[in-house]
């Protein structure tokens, strides 16, 4: 593949972009997720804590008697689904429990801590889900109060849990996604819910293909989609509820019915995300051992961030940046600049066919383009590139005032150009102003 130019698009925020998780966090990081204005963190010592926007400590609670290997904010209402371990009922059953918190109702504890009311809790394994290793976890929100939580297994199976859970009026079904083969390449790596319509679709990754279960179905019907997957961590889904795997070789999308584009960037992928349209990704360079952190802009073809990080623990999305938790509690935050600064960047450089790109693809108002294309314009009438100058003003009628191109052309002497102007001016209905100096 080609080198795709480099920019700085983005910043890093708070205090240069480099902070620290706080000291209030003893445990070992297991899991985070973020949304509603919330990062939340969830520790091998069965504690979740809820940072605010500037990452300080909010309050923390003791959500799991053990380790809490898998949380999820969820969107409509302020709830938080955990995964964690908490204590045996009998030596024979397991103590996995899946919790749901609900953020709005707090449980006073004392006079200096707080926790968030459960409202429902269940065994996730039974004598007829037998037990397995979680390797993957998604909550989709239905109807409120209904949910659908997936959990992925390595064994090739996915637990479904439907229904009310505060109630506990709920059903269960399993998923086989590949069968068993005992050499870890059954696990369920990465899971995503598409909701088209009527339609909803699972998708299911392991490292040795990409599957989709229609869940209108029943029972829901597998489509094998890839024989190729990947591992844990390089797993997405895009703003058009497009499935991203990340490999070595490169980088999958996949629709509906299998595979649509995808993008040569070597290396392995350790973490894969998706934000504002930008593709995230945390890739490894085998060659020199370090670490870098991309994010692509696929539509213009550029990188608009790159940098070199500490080993990533988890990438999260929240408040309108990019957090990188690193595995030594540092953290990460970038931010993309505002439209004008980037512009401004690309002007400096003459490359005006990138910024015309750029607002037209992030979908600036008619009048911004306008600017860009009169700066463009600009620039080539100042090469004498009067042909090229005279179509990028032609596309800035109806914001920009006639009289300034007419002026630059009488001067110049291009009644040609100028002709080819008035006759468009006139095609879109708009009366030229007779104004000084030409009255």
């Amino acid at each position: 593949m080609y080198q795709w130019r480099k920019f700085e698009f983005f910043e890093e925020k708070l205090g240069g972009g480099k902070c620290k998780i706080p000291e209030e966090i003893t445990g070992k990081i297991e899991c985070a997720s973020s949304g509603r204005g919330k990062l939340v963190i969830g520790c091998d010592d069965g504690s979740v804590s809820l940072l605010d926007r500037g990452l300080n400590f909010n309050f923390g609670f003791q959500a799991h008697t053990s380790s809490v290997l898998f949380l999820q904010m969820l969107k409509q209402r302020n709830f938080l689904a955990s995964i964690g371990e908490d204590e045996q009922i009998s030596p024979q059953q397991s103590g996995m429990c899946l919790k749901v918190f609900d953020l709005d109702k707090m449980q006073p504890e004392g006079s200096s801590t707080t926790s968030p009311d459960c409202i429902g809790i269940l065994r996730i394994f039974t004598n007829q889900f037998p037990q397995a290793k979680i390797t993957s976890f998604l909550v989709l929100e239905e109807a409120p109060p209904i949910l659908l939580i997936a959990i992925g297994l390595d064994n090739g199976c996915i637990y479904c849990i439907k229904g009310d859970i505060a109630r506990e009026r709920i059903t269960r079904f399993k998923l086989r996604v590949d069968n068993a083969s005992g050499d870890g390449n059954s696990s369920v790596t990465g899971l995503g819910f598409r909701v088209d319509g009527q339609a909803l679709l699972l998708f299911a990754v392991t490292p040795n293909f990409v599957s989709s279960f229609s869940m209108q179905n029943q029972p829901p019907r597998r489509q094998i989609l890839d024989q190729i997957g990947c591992n844990v961590n390089s797993v997405a889904m895009s703003d058009r509820s497009e499935l991203i795997i990340g490999r070595p070789e490169a980088v999958y999308f996949y629709e509906i019915d299998g595979r649509g584009p995808c993008w040569a960037f070597e290396g392995e992928k350790k973490f894969l995300g998706w934000y504002r349209g930008y593709l995230l990704c945390v890739i490894a360079d085998q060659r020199n051992g370090k670490n870098t952190f991309n994010i692509y802009d696929l539509k213009n073809k550029l990188i608009a961030h790159s940098l070199v990080v500490k080993e990533v623990s988890h990438m999260l999305c929240e408040w309108g940046n990019i957090i990188l938790i690193m595995t030594d509690k540092s953290a990460l935050c970038i931010g993309e600049k505002d439209m004008e600064s980037k512009l401004d960047m690309l002007f400096k450089k003459n490359l005006y066919t990138v910024a015309i790109n750029l607002v037209q693809t992030q979908q600036a108002d008619a009048s911004a383009t306008a600017e860009v294309l009169r700066k463009y314009g600009d620039h080539l009438y100042s090469k004498q590139d009067y042909d090229e100058a005279m179509a990028q003003y032609i596309h800035t009628i109806g914001h920009l005032e006639p009289s300034y191109v007419i002026q630059k052309f009488l001067d110049a002497q291009r009644i040609y150009n100028l002709t080819n102007y008035l006759e468009n001016l006139h095609e879109k209905g708009l009366p030229l102003k007779i104004t000084p100096p030409f009255c």
